[in-house]
């Protein structure tokens, strides 16, 4: 079974990772094609990222990802959505903030992004897949806090929700949607949330995984990788853990 970064979807790019040394997830065992879940109307921090590659031969490729709005400039996405040669000038990319992929939408330009220097592309399992896209102006949107508390297996079996732009039944249709499931695995690394039917998939890469703390639904997860059967079929996810990286996050937060 091939684990991939969930990155572009439709006639988007996406990653291929390295091999599989995750414990087994509930999810392996079967395929189901946000996936189990409903159109999102709300969650208005949560935005569809798109980031602009320039190519060797000159031209430009569009990286579909998801992203969380965690200060009034400042996006939480996925390091892999932007591991790559970034255009040379102008905008690297620009964010929806909405429920459709539409020109009609609320966009927002992306003047630079930011990922952890630490992360490996072909290695995803090492974890690091973490990284910031900085607006050209402030959204007038309430942020999403995120986590700083340390994440135990004690949480296993809690209560979680899943956001993003990604497939829906192996079709995109640029579609923000949301499922509510469970944390299934906690690594020292990665949490693992979802069942069978209940899980992330192509393009919800960058999307958070929200769980209360406190009494607040905050980020507890970015959506990084997961499997795929026959090359495309999504049949789990996998989440980098935001506790352990708020010494990367918190400046770019806290910036004027």
């Amino acid at each position: 079974m091939k684990r991939i970064p969930f990155a572009a979807a439709a006639f988007l790019a996406a990653c291929v990772g390295g091999a599989d040394d995750l414990p087994p997830s509930p999810t392996d065992a079967d395929s189901a094609a946000i996936i189990g879940g409903t159109i999102d109307e709300g969650d208005p921090a949560v935005a569809n990222l798109q980031v602009y590659e320039k190519r060797p031969a000159g031209n430009v490729m569009t990286h579909n990802c998801t992203a969380s709005l965690i200060a009034p400039t400042v996006l939480l996405t996925a390091a892999h959505c932007m591991d790559f040669r970034l255009v040379d000038s102008g905008p690297v990319g620009r964010a929806l903030f909405g429920t459709e992929v539409s020109e009609a939408g609320y966009w927002v330009n992306v003047k630079e992004v930011h990922y952890d220097p630490e992360f490996n592309g072909s290695n995803v399992h090492a974890g690091h897949d973490i990284a910031v896209a900085i607006l050209e102006e402030p959204v007038a949107i309430e942020p999403l806090p995120y986590n700083r508390a340390p994440m135990t297996e004690d949480m296993v079996g809690a209560s979680g929700r899943l956001i993003g732009f990604g497939l829906d039944e192996d079709f995109w249709d640029g579609t923000k949607r949301h499922v509510t499931t469970f944390i299934n695995t906690v690594t020292p690394l990665l949490v693992g949330l979802g069942d069978a039917d209940h899980h992330t998939c192509t393009g919800d890469s960058g999307g958070p995984a929200l769980m209360d703390v406190n009494g607040v639904p905050s980020i507890i997860g970015v959506t990084s990788f997961g499997a795929a059967i026959d090359g495309n079929v999504c049949v789990d996810g996998w989440h980098t853990r935001v506790d352990l990286y708020t010494d990367f996050i918190d400046p770019f937060v806290s910036a004027p």
